[in-house]
C-alpha cells in the first residue's frame, strides 16, 4: 500500500511536469492546486485498486482522469489540445512500463504479466520504469520549453494523439500475446516492437516540436508585421500633424489680418462671431499634451481623442520627457499596446465605469509608463485577444516584454481590485 501511494505521488507529479510543457497553468490559490493535487492522487490510488482487474477500463479511466484535471488546474484555451495532452503523457508512461517489461521478457521469457502484481517484481519494474518516465519527461520539457506559446492548429493535435492512441492498442495486444514462455524468436520480436513504440512516440515530440517552432515563426512574422504598421500609422499621424498645424499657422494669420480689420471699422459683434468659432476649432483639435517628446505627445493626443470617441474618461499624470530616448519603434510598441489594450477593455464596460489613468514621468533616473484601465472580461495572462485575427489585434504582451527587454527595463501585468494595471520601468 506504501509502494502504490508513493507510485500515485510520482505519477501524479510527473503528468503535471509534462502537462506544463504543453499548457500554461491556471492563476489558482496554492491551496486550491494542492487540494486538487491531493485529490488526483488519491483516485489515482483508487483507480489502481479497483480497476486492477480490468485492464481496458483501467486505460480509458486513467485517460478521463488525466483530462479532467488537465482542464482544472491548467488554461482551457483549447480543450482538444488539453485532452491531447493527457491521452500523449499516458500511453508515454504506459510505453515505458511495457518497454520495461520487455526488457524483463528479453532475460526471462518464461515471465507472465501476472507476476508484475507480485510485491517485489512490481515495486523494482515499477521503480525503473518511473526513472525512465522521469528522463523522457525531463527531455520532452527541456525540448518544449522555447515553442510552448506556439498557437498550433487544434487539427494537428488530432494527428499527434492517433497514432499514441494505435501505439497503445499494439501494446495491450502483444503484451497479451506473447504473455507466458516464449521462444527466442517471439522474445526478440516483443522487445523490438516495444522498444520501437518507444522510439516512435518519441518521435512525434520531436514533430511536435518542428512543428510548433514553424508556426511561432509564422507568429513572430506576422507580430513583426503588425508592429511595422503600427510604426508606419503613427509617423503618418506625426506627418499629418504638421500639415495640419502649418495650414492652422496660415490660417489664424489670416483671421488676425481679418479682426484687425474689424476692429477698425469697429465691427463687435462680427469679431465675436469669429472668435467663437476659432476657440470650437482650438477645443476640438488641439494636442493637448506637450512633453517635450514629439512620438509620445502624438500617442497620447491620439488615443486621448480615440478614447473620448469612445466615451472613456482618461486621466493623466506626466512631466517632461524631453530627456527620454527610447527607439522610436520600442517605444510605439510600448504605450500603443498598452494603450490599445487599455480602450479595448474598457469600452467593454458600462458608459458609466469606463476609466483610464495613465502615468508618463520621468523619476529618480527612470522612465515610468503606467496605466489602470476598467474592465469586465476575463483577463487571460498570456495577453491573448479573443478576436479571430489574434495577431494584429492582440494584447500584444509578448511584444511589449521583448521591447521592454531590449531597454534593459521591467514591467508588470495584473488585476488589482477592479481594475487592470500595466507597469513599464525603463532605466535612462
Amino acid at each position: 500500500m506504501i509502494y502504490d501511494i508513493i507510485n500515485a505521488v510520482v505519477y501524479v507529479v510527473l503528468a503535471r511536469l509534462f502537462y506544463s510543457a504543453f499548457i500554461e497553468r491556471e492563476e489558482h490559490s496554492s491551496f486550491f492546486s494542492m487540494t486538487i493535487t491531493f485529490l488526483w492522487i488519491v483516485i489515482v490510488i483508487c483507480e489502481s485498486q479497483l480497476l486492477e482487474e480490468m485492464v481496458i477500463f483501467r486505460f480509458c479511466a486513467g485517460i478521463v482522469l488525466n483530462t479532467i484535471f488537465a482542464l482544472t488546474l491548467y488554461k482551457k484555451n483549447s480543450i482538444l489540445r488539453s485532452v491531447s495532452v493527457s491521452i500523449l503523457f499516458f500511453v508515454m508512461a504506459l510505453s515505458c512500463e511495457i518497454f520495461v517489461v520487455a526488457i524483463h521478457k528479453y532475460f526471462d521469457p518464461t515471465f507472465r504479466i501476472e507476476r508484475v502484481m507480485e510485491s517485489e517484481i512490481s515495486i523494482y519494474m515499477g521503480v525503473i520504469s518511473q526513472i525512465l518516465e522521469s528522463m523522457v519527461v525531463f527531455w520532452i520539457r527541456k525540448v518544449f520549453v522555447k515553442v510552448k506559446t506556439a498557437m498550433v492548429d487544434s487539427k494537428l493535435w488530432i494527428i499527434y494523439t492517433a497514432f499514441p492512441l494505435y501505439s497503445m492498442s499494439l501494446i495491450v495486444v502483444f503484451a497479451y500475446n506473447f504473455d507466458g514462455p516464449i521462444s527466442s524468436t517471439e522474445r526478440n520480436l516483443f522487445t523490438y516492437v516495444a522498444s520501437s513504440l518507444l522510439l516512435i512516440n518519441l518521435f512525434i515530440y520531436w514533430f511536435m516540436r518542428q512543428e510548433s517552432q514553424k508556426a511561432l515563426i509564422v507568429q513572430k512574422n506576422e507580430i513583426e508585421i503588425a508592429n511595422a504598421r503600427s510604426v508606419v500609422h503613427l509617423y503618418d499621424q506625426i506627418t499629418r500633424e504638421r500639415e495640419i498645424l502649418g495650414k492652422r499657422e496660415h490660417e489664424y494669420k489670416n483671421t488676425i489680418k481679418a479682426l484687425q480689420g474689424l476692429c477698425a471699422n469697429n465691427q463687435i459683434d462680427k469679431m465675436r462671431e469669429i472668435l467663437d468659432v476659432q476657440n470650437t476649432e482650438l477645443v476640438s483639435h488641439t494636442n493637448i499634451f506637450e512633453t517635450g517628446n514629439r512620438l509620445i505627445n502624438t500617442i497620447l493626443n491620439t488615443k486621448h481623442v480615440e478614447a473620448r470617441e469612445k466615451n472613456i474618461l482618461m486621466r493623466f499624470v506626466i512631466n517632461d520627457l524631453s530627456d527620454l530616448h527610447i527607439d522610436d519603434r520600442d517605444c510605439i510598441v510600448i504605450l500603443s499596446n498598452i494603450l490599445n489594450n487599455a480602450i479595448e477593455a474598457a469600452e467593454k464596460c458600462n458608459k458609466k465605469e469606463r476609466l483610464i489613468s495613465v502615468k508618463a514621468v520621468i523619476d529618480k533616473g527612470q522612465f515610468v509608463f503606467a496605466c489602470h484601465n476598467s474592465y469586465v472580461d476575463h483577463i487571460d495572462p498570456e495577453m491573448r485577444s479573443n478576436k479571430k485575427d489574434v495577431i494584429p489585434h492582440g494584447y500584444g504582451m509578448k511584444n511589449i516584454e521583448e521591447a521592454v527587454t531590449r531597454n534593459n527595463g521591467y514591467f508588470y501585468f495584473g488585476k488589482e481590485e477592479d481594475m487592470f494595471v500595466s507597469v513599464v520601468i525603463i532605466p535612462l
